[in-house]
């Protein structure tokens, strides 16, 4: 691989660069991933709009604001 022993140094230098710049575009991907999904989960919480809703999930819901009435 490096035929000329002096040249371990400057071979040294550039593997940790590379692994420190390395390092820090997973931390920069990680983030924005990392954001994305706490964006998707303050959405978890409210109901979907009875248009999404499938027709059994419908009736279910229907149902249940017909016991809440009683």
């Amino acid at each position: 691989m490096d035929r000329n022993p002096n040249h371990f140094p400057t071979l040294l230098v550039v593997c940790i660069l590379m692994s420190i710049f390395l390092y820090i575009i997973s931390n920069v991907i990680y983030f924005f991933h990392q954001r994305k999904n706490a964006r998707a989960s303050v959405t978890t919480g409210v109901p979907l709009p009875s248009e999404v809703l499938n027709e059994e999930e419908q009736d279910m819901a229907n149902y249940l604001k017909e016991q809440e009435d009683i």
